[in-house]
């Protein structure tokens, strides 16, 4: 008797018209911080290989420093179209998905790359002819291919900011995971290019972990990463507005114009980062120029060089918050950029007789001036910037650093190591770099004394053309 009762009751509970089953959904857990770090480092290993020996592959294949330096500023201006593109796109849909396309089509015009050179490296490589090459135009026109296709690290920052923001934690202890497969991988990859060779230790690397990368994204991130609607069901429709559409790239990109416009803070934060960033390829490009041509080191010194600079920013990665929280935004600024005309002054002095303790020292130098720099950057940015435009107010901090400070710097600077060798191509820019700081600490006075204000106010919400005019909220 008990049993055929409790049978009813099971039959009963498990009877759809009395207890209808819930929708098959697929639950997941929420992402953490510990996502934040685990892009943070795989988006960052799977750039190592390329953006840290690409010199090498192009020097050998036949180019001079200057043809190198002159690809190297063409491909960035692919980067700056592309950009805003992969940013914008990330902040009107899912950033997931746009990661993942773009290292889909990375690794695809890095094939292209790599079967387009492979001819005048071969050539090159057997001593044949003088400097034999392909095309100058053809080789530029394949790295801003993969340049554009590559651009879309504001997306991976506005993420991992997101992810750091949600979990209570400073950005900079999610970007010294990053550091760290930086690091790591340029150590691992030169002593593998050491034994295995350029095309194999550059190409062959950057393969396992751009699939590793995109395991990661399509497993882990994607399912788990809220989608545009769930946002928009907890924000309450406002009263004067006839309906919330869609997000489009068309405003996206308005507000961040209209912000920058507005913003006379962020003009000077972005200013600052084009400034820096010409500076500073002289530490991240030109340096490993020197050490190929004039000091003729082992790529595993050549890698182990970048270890130590990346190692040196880790406890600056890890304790950003804490020292933006004592000084301010603008001081941490100011005083990373103080740093790099004593590192230029160091490694003017470095030798083939004191490469071995000197350069170690001046490689020390990269933990405070760069990510006390960068760490302070990215949060100054995304403070002073609308809310709703994460990647996109990231995009313009990449843009104004890496690919128009870099664009400019690559240009001048290897015309200039070309032309004048090592020394005084450091001591050049170690008197700019003086200049730049004096200008900057000029400008810095209003800003130290204040706090950073609110985001910049945008002239209407994020709606579509069919929202009436008058219903818009007016500058």
């Amino acid at each position: 008797m008990r049993a055929s009762s409790s049978r009813e009751r099971l039959n009963s509970a498990e009877d759809p018209k009395i207890h209808p089953r819930p929708l098959a959904t697929t639950k997941h857990r929420a992402l953490t911080t510990f996502d934040a770090k685990v892009l943070s480092f795989c988006y960052s290993g799977s750039m190592v290989s390329w953006n840290r020996f690409c010199t090498l592959w192009l020097l050998k294949c036949g180019f001079s420093p200057r043809e190198v330096g002159l690809m190297k500023s063409l491909s960035l201006v692919g980067k700056l179209i592309a950009q805003p593109l992969w940013a914008g796109k990330a902040d009107v849909g899912a950033p997931s998905d746009v990661l993942a396309c773009s290292v889909l089509a990375s690794v695809a015009t890095l094939e292209a790359l790599r079967r387009g050179t492979r001819a005048g490296f071969l050539l090159r490589h057997e001593g044949i002819g003088a400097r034999p090459h392909q095309a100058l135009w053809a080789v530029a026109a394949l790295r801003i291919a993969r340049s554009a296709s590559s651009a879309a690290s504001p997306v991976a920052d506005g993420m991992v900011l997101t992810l750091a923001r949600d979990g209570n934690e400073a950005w900079g202890r999610q970007r010294f995971w990053g550091s760290a497969s930086w690091g790591l991988g340029s150590l691992f990859v030169g002593a593998l290019i050491d034994r295995v060779g350029l095309e194999a230790g550059i190409f062959g690397s950057t393969y396992a972990v751009g699939f590793l990368l995109l395991a990661v994204l399509y497993f882990r991130v994607r399912p788990r990463w809220p989608a545009p609607e769930e946002d928009d069901v907890e924000a309450p429709l406002p009263t004067d507005v006839k309906k919330k559409a869609p997000r489009n790239l068309g405003a996206v990109v308005s507000h961040g114009l209209v912000a920058l416009r507005r913003s006379q803070p962020l003009r000077l934060a972005l200013g600052n980062a084009c400034v820096f960033g010409t500076l500073v390829v002289v530490v991240d490009s030109i340096l490993y120029m020197q050490l190929e041509n004039e000091l003729g080191v082992s790529r595993t010194t050549n890698g182990l060089a970048t270890t130590i600079a990346t190692f040196s920013s880790f406890p600056f990665f890890w304790h950003s918050n804490l020292l933006i929280r004592r000084y301010g935004h603008w001081r941490v600024l100011a005083g990373a950029q103080c740093i790099l005309p004593f590192r230029l002054l160091l490694h003017s002095l470095v030798t083939k007789d004191n490469v071995s303790y000197l350069l170690p020292l001046a490689q020390l130098l990269h933990g405070p001036m760069f990510a006390c720099w960068l760490s302070a950057a990215v949060e100054l940015v995304a403070t002073l910037a609308p809310p709703e435009l994460v990647a996109s107010s990231q995009s313009l901090l990449t843009m104004a650093y890496f690919t128009i400070g870099g664009c400019v710097g690559h240009l001048v600077w290897s015309a200039a190591f070309e032309a004048w060798g090592g020394r005084a191509t450091y001591l050049v820019a170690a008197c700019c770099s003086t200049i730049a700081a004096l200008g900057f600490l000029a400008a810095l006075p209003p800003h130290v004394r204040k706090r950073p204000k609110s985001p910049a106010v945008v002239p209407y919400p994020l709606v579509d053309d069919d929202v009436a005019p008058p219903n818009r909220q007016q500058p």
